[in-house]
């Protein structure tokens, strides 16, 4: 009989998925702050919003690649909170009655989108999870 070993997933191709994420996040804000940013409509909240979800994002994942145990923690939690954040602000746009905001509703809809897969991938990709976890060393 052979023995099987398991694979628990690979460091580098951990850090690659967690810098995609990042970048497909930061584009995502970017798009976000530039609706926020909109000289018709202004919403300064949006923009400090966009720019903090980036800055603890960028957090963990730092902490993430640095493999520290509260990277992937910290970084899941800005995942699913931006996820349910841009669903909630998508539902604000669509109930406004003179559609003031309606500009806005593409970026709110990819934001919704993107932040939801990304929380999925990153909750449960084996490479990234090896990242924070000493039980495979």
């Amino acid at each position: 009989m052979t023995a099987r070993h398991r694979h628990h997933g690979n460091i580098f191709v951990g850090r690659v998925m967690v810098v995609a994420a990042c970048l497909l996040v930061l584009w995502v804000n970017a798009l976000i702050f530039k609706e926020a940013s909109a000289p018709e409509h202004p919403l300064p909240v949006l923009k400090v919003v966009t720019v903090m979800s980036l800055v603890w994002m960028f957090t963990g994942a730092l902490g993430v690649c640095g493999r520290m145990t509260w990277g992937r923690p910290l970084m899941l939690t800005i995942l699913y909170a931006g996820s349910f954040a841009a669903y909630i602000w998508g539902l604000i746009i669509l109930a406004t009655a003179d559609r003031t905001l309606a500009g806005g509703l593409k970026a709110t809809f990819i934001a919704t989108v993107v932040y939801l897969i990304m929380s999925l991938v990153m909750t449960h990709s084996k490479h990234v999870r090896r990242l924070t976890s000493r039980a495979y060393e």
